[in-house]
């Protein structure tokens, strides 16, 4: 009797256990940015015009006709982050964010954490050559990751009531290959400056731009160390260890700005 009563203890804490992987730790993490994805929700933003036609004195129809290729417009001067296109609930949508490994107890595993802000703004000057300027804010006391139990320690550790924002600003013009050409990706590599926690350090940055259109998209991951900034990243009794170094993760959808 004794050794049933053992044997149903210890499956019972196995079931435990792996419930609460599947239901809290179970690695879901939503795909890093992608280029191709961000080309096609900027082409499928823009693939319809809406164009009224009359019928009658008294009514109006639309119709849709396809965007032309006439449409696009030189690269040069202001784009401004457009947050109205895609949707945040699949990541379609211009994001901030990172993605950090963490390291369970009992032999679990690994799993990824991921959180991202969709509150993003900014604006980038080109030249008809060169990226003359840019400037990122994401407001981090809007990240939700993909646990929800996760969200009040991410805000604590970046200490969000005191220091909403995270900034990005490039150091310097950076001169683009074909920057005029449609559809085609251009890799960046720039230096510049990021401000979390009310600290600023000297960082590279490496991402794909390309413009579909009337909108250039921009995507891509680069690493931090997240003690640099004086971030202590929150864990949680489960996790035996979180890396400190993890990676910035950007999709941006940036449209002309208004002159």
């Amino acid at each position: 009797m004794r050794k049933k009563i053992i044997i149903s203890a210890v499956l019972i804490v196995i079931i435990a256990i792996v419930a609460i992987w599947f239901f809290l730790f179970r690695d879901d993490a939503p795909p890093p940015p992608d280029a191709q994805s961000a080309a096609a929700v900027a082409a499928a933003a823009q693939s319809t015009t809406t164009i009224p036609t009359t019928t009658s004195e008294n009514s109006t129809t639309t119709t849709q006709a396809p965007t032309t290729t006439e449409e696009a417009i030189s690269i040069e001067g202001s784009w401004a982050v457009d947050t109205t296109i895609g949707s945040f609930d699949d990541f379609s949508s211009s994001y901030v964010g990172f993605r950090i490994e963490e390291e369970l107890a009992q032999g679990i595993g690994k799993t990824t954490a991921v959180g991202r802000t969709p509150v993003v703004s900014g604006t980038l000057v080109f030249s008809d050559t060169a990226l003359l300027s840019a400037e990122i804010t994401a407001d981090l006391s809007q990240i939700t990751t993909d646990r929800n139990w996760r969200d009040d320690n991410v805000y604590d550790a970046l200490d969000v009531d005191n220091h909403p924002n995270a900034v990005f600003s490039l150091i310097g013009p950076l001169e683009l290959e074909n920057p005029e050409s449609e559809g085609t990706e251009q890799s960046i590599s720039a230096l510049g400056q990021l401000t979390i926690k009310g600290v600023t350090q000297e960082i590279s940055v490496e991402l794909i731009a390309q413009r579909i259109g009337q909108i250039i998209t921009v995507t891509g991951q680069f690493p931090m160390v997240f003690s640099d900034f004086g971030v202590e990243v929150p864990t949680a009794p489960i996790v035996v260890s979180v890396e400190d170094n993890g990676l910035i993760e950007v999709q941006l959808f940036l449209t002309p700005s208004p002159e």
